[in-house]
């Protein structure tokens, strides 16, 4: 999942690619007389924050605070962790306030940053149960709770609207195989030429697989690091992919494709579903850019009707949280920052400003935003893709591998989910 480009568009992506570093040189620590509190971020977290029709979001603490905000932000989510860690683990950092991202999570990381249950007994922030669950759970340790959520991309089901239509789709399904049907049944040609695929999607982001393997109850792995992706869950749900490819209702370059060149087939309607962030729902129903602008719709995929289907739908996230570094010299100048960003009005003025909520309660107050009430649904019980480890980069990339290659043909389904397991279990459990 990627939301994090321009931040005057409504959520565009959680974290943008490689851009240049900023040339942003941190202040030396200071001293708790200090006017103004550092904020390491993206520069999108600071345009969510600052700029938009909500506003500045950081008004309210300044003012209450007399003290300024000094922005250091990168443009990559790489180097913005590898700073932030860096300056984490030093005897002191200038740095009192930071963003980090769910998948950094760990226990190592973690450990760098203030449990805040005590700052919260001092100064409560408004509401905590207010936060989506999905969004708390993995900011916690032993030692409490290191996190607030402030930023999250949340994937669903999208379709055209007009193809289902015309192909005399139902799109109130009530079963995931009933997604599958409709797969075969909206591959076709049109009367222009034009080649309509049932499904696609950009198959580099394990989220999207797990936007539907997630209905029938398969996962790679589960919160405490179980690998679980040779299970028969995921080997049926890799099966059924590779049979849709087979069939044609997946594109012939569906191994190569990207999020780019999918948007664009959902744009000029040769696709008639895909699995996507719910932030992306603006580009691609962009007037400027698309046939069928407001004809793209988002669902939650049902569950399954067979086994795996019971339970609860959790939609795949991808997060970020504020935090403060244990060496910070001002910890409760920077616990007051949060509190106001993540209260009731900042998160509401964030969101207004292109920023993905993680107030449920938010969702309320955006009716006038055409997907809000979807987010909301999926966000109430939506979970992390993968748990947070050292190596979790590297065993994403096994996983998409090895999926990819059972999907187009190059490896037996249940041998590829096998092999994938063999190689992340060293990397999850260092040996």
């Amino acid at each position: 999942m990627n939301d994090c480009s321009n931040p005057s568009s409504r959520r565009r992506f959680l974290a943008g690619g490689a851009a240049a570093l900023a040339a942003s040189a941190l202040p030396a620590a200071r001293a708790q007389g200090t006017r103004e509190i550092t904020v390491l971020a993206h520069r999108v977290h600071q345009g969510a924050a600052t700029t938009g029709a909500g506003g500045d979001a950081t008004a309210a603490f300044r003012e209450a605070t007399k003290l300024g905000v000094s922005w250091v932000t990168l443009g990559d989510v790489n180097a913005i962790h590898e700073r932030l860690l860096r300056e984490a683990s030093l005897s002191a950092t200038a740095i009192d306030v930071a963003f980090l991202l769910n998948g950094r999570a760990n226990a190592r990381n973690l450990a760098l940053f203030e449990p805040l249950d005590g700052l919260m007994k001092e100064a409560p922030i408004e509401d905590l149960a207010d936060f989506a669950p999905g969004l708390l759970q993995p900011f916690r340790s032993s030692a409490g709770l290191h996190g607030i959520p402030v930023r999250h991309s949340t994937n669903a089901l999208v379709y055209n609207e007009d193809l289902f239509k015309e192909r005399g789709v139902d799109p109130h399904f009530k079963t995931f195989e009933d997604v599958l049907a409709a797969a075969r049944q909206l591959t076709f040609k049109r009367s222009d030429g034009t080649s309509v695929v049932g499904l696609s999607f950009a198959p580099q982001f394990a989220s999207h697989f797990l936007t539907l393997s997630r209905c029938i109850g398969a996962d790679y792995m589960l919160a405490d690091r179980s690998i679980v992706a040779a299970e028969e869950p995921m080997v049926r749900f890799v099966e059924a992919m590779a049979d849709l490819y087979k069939s044609g209702a997946l594109p012939r370059n569906f191994a190569t494709q990207n999020n780019e060149e999918v948007a664009t087939q959902i744009q000029q309607g040769r696709c008639a579903m895909s699995l996507n962030s719910l932030a992306r729902m603006p580009v691609l129903n962009d007037p400027v850019k698309s046939k069928y602008p407001g004809k793209i719709k988002p669902m939650t995929p049902p569950i399954s009707a067979g086994p795996g289907g019971k339970g609860v739908y959790n939609a795949p996230v991808e997060f970020w949280a504020l935090m403060i570094p244990k060496n910070s010299a001002n910890k409760r100048q920077a616990w007051e920052f949060i509190r106001s960003l993540s209260s009731r009005n900042g998160t509401l003025q964030m969101a207004r400003n292109g920023n993905g909520p993680t107030r449920i309660s938010t969702y309320q107050s955006l009716s006038d935003l055409p997907f809000a009430a979807a987010e909301a649904k999926a966000l109430a019980q939506a979970r992390a893709h993968l748990p947070a480890f050292d190596e979790q980069s590297r065993a994403h990339d096994i996983f998409i591998e090895e999926t990819q290659g059972a999907i187009v043909g190059m490896k037996p389904v249940r041998q590829a989910m096998t092999d994938a397991t063999r190689r992340v279990r060293p990397l999850a459990f260092g040996g």
